[in-house]
């Protein structure tokens, strides 16, 4: 136990040196972004309205002194926050206080850690190309370890389309979205992903994502978009 809580100390310790430098870039250009929009397709909700979306505030992010992102399951009833890890080649890792990381490529899952059945990693098309396109298809494949520490491979055939104009509240904002919808499907296996993107962007703010057949899906809200330090 003692061990434990000295690694969870050190590694806290890492994020909070590193973790600022690690999205300052993404951070930044996402809050640009949202701040051209205005009043376009950002407006700020109403202070006493009833936010729905997580119950979530900027008061309760305010409290945040890291960049954070929050993971959901889709009933919302285990929900954790996760802070900045590590960047590899602007794909950005973040770690929960238990130890679950997930990794992400512009708003796609690529791997998990800490999951009963992780996502080791996945192939697949650059997805701000796939995002800018109005419909398209293409292959995914996930890779997983078994009980005989081998891996295996699902290949899924997926097929993209998006929608636009949406309204989807976070915080105490409400912005304007476009969805992208993927339904993808292997020979035992299928599911569907909803990302959105900010209206006319490729800029991923909120998800849902498959992770494995023992996981399925869980929900991921951009909140570090949001912060100022």
């Amino acid at each position: 136990m003692r061990m434990k809580t000295i690694f969870l100390l050190s590694l806290f310790f890492l994020v909070a040196c590193s973790s600022d430098d690690i999205v300052e870039k993404e951070k930044k250009e996402l809050w640009n972004v949202f701040k051209n929009l205005k009043p376009k397709v950002l407006a700020e909700v109403i202070s006493n309205t009833n936010n729905r979306e997580l119950k979530k505030t900027r008061l309760w992010l305010s409290k945040f002194k890291q960049p954070i992102i929050l993971i959901s399951s889709l009933d919302k009833k285990n929900q954790a926050t996760l802070v900045a890890l590590g960047n590899n080649e602007e794909k950005l890792t973040w770690v929960s206080a238990d130890g679950i990381s997930v990794s992400y490529d512009q708003g796609v899952l690529i791997a998990t850690r800490g999951y009963s059945q992780d996502l080791l990693s996945l192939q697949y098309k650059n997805p701000a190309n796939v995002f800018a396109l109005s419909s398209s298809r293409y292959s995914k494949v996930h890779r997983y370890l078994n009980g005989d520490n081998e891996y295996f491979d699902i290949h899924f055939e997926c097929s993209g389309k998006k929608y636009t104009s949406k309204t989807l509240q976070m915080l105490d904002y409400k912005i304007t979205v476009d969805r992208f919808v993927e339904d993808c499907k292997s020979e035992n296996y299928e599911y569907v992903n909803e990302y959105d993107l900010l209206a006319g962007t490729t800029i991923v703010v909120k998800s849902k994502q498959w992770i494995s057949p023992t996981n399925q899906s869980f929900l991921t809200y951009s909140f570090y978009a949001f912060q100022k330090f």
